[in-house]
């Protein structure tokens, strides 16, 4: 409940309202007098029927009435009429003096302004929960609960499919099946673009090696599986004869098995590198 409205109540009941800095306020014959003169300190009978009727502490209930008394005190020394509910109008003269014109006296009794419940606790100035809010409460409730078992079951869904993924990775690399490298006969050794369907690498050279040693044609290291499966997945389906090996699960190769000559080595590793567009293409002997 409001201090104006506590106040105007005091009034009504205790017949005297005395605000310092104000005037003193009272009740005689059914009507209200006014007086600029006013008690020194606040009567702690009004301090203790603002601090019943709010359910504060003493000290806060005080503090609320100076403050109440000190703006209105502002508020008539800037000239401004000072309404009072159910008392009157205040209104200070040019001379110094408040002069008072008497209102209508409110009918309403006090308890028809209180709460339905009191508060539970003298430090608490507004309840934690409106009692007439159950089902808001219970919304929330629900909400909350919903949030909960979204943020678990999608959770647990990625989880899931974490699981399912690494599953599927681990099953692609354990069930590659390389191809056959390279369409070899008497005149050509080569690597064939899907497209043009021309050889990359004229091994002509080669008629006299078909039997010699075989190397390996690096042309990408990586420790990252996925992208060593999705490259490999790639460069299969232009028949391109890749292979993919990985000694430890960490680290992948992707390689061509050629037959070569030391002296051709670095004519086809710089071929594979141009076409595959390649960074570095290492070379390992086979075997070894």
């Amino acid at each position: 409940m409001k201090i104006d409205h506590l106040v105007t109540q005091y009034l009504y009941q205790q017949k005297r309202l005395s605000l310092p800095g104000i005037g003193t306020f009272t009740m005689e014959n059914g009507g209200i007098q006014f007086s600029n003169s006013a008690d020194t300190d606040l009567n702690p009978e009004l301090v203790e029927f603002i601090r019943t009727h709010t359910g504060k502490m003493t000290a806060l209930a005080k503090s609320d009435l100076e403050s109440y008394i000190m703006l209105n005190s502002q508020f008539l020394n800037i000239g401004k009429a000072l309404y009072m509910e159910g008392i009157g109008t205040l209104v200070k003269a040019k001379e110094g003096s408040i002069e008072f014109t008497p209102g209508d006296m409110v009918m309403e009794r006090l308890d028809e302004r209180m709460p339905e419940t009191k508060k539970t606790s003298v430090f608490e100035e507004n309840p934690r929960y409106d009692g007439g809010s159950g089902i808001g409460r219970k919304l929330a409730i629900f909400l909350g609960i919903a949030a909960t078992l979204g943020i678990v079951i999608w959770g647990g869904w990625k989880w899931s499919q974490k699981g399912a993924e690494e599953k599927e990775n681990t099953e692609t690399v354990t069930s590659i099946q390389p191809e056959p490298v390279l369409q070899t006969d008497t005149t050509v050794v080569a690597t064939v673009d899907s497209v043009s369907r021309r050889p990359l690498i004229d091994t002509s050279r080669l008629n006299a090696v078909t039997a010699a040693n075989r190397y390996k044609f690096i042309i990408e290291t990586t420790n990252k599986k996925a992208r060593a499966l999705r490259r490999y997945n790639q460069l299969l389906e232009i028949k391109s004869g890749i292979k993919m090996e990985t000694a430890d699960s960490v680290t992948f190769k992707l390689y061509f098995s050629l037959p070569a000559t030391v002296a051709d080595t670095t004519r086809i590793k710089d071929s594979l590198r141009i076409f595959y567009a390649s960074r570095v293409v290492l070379v390992e002997k086979e075997g070894n």
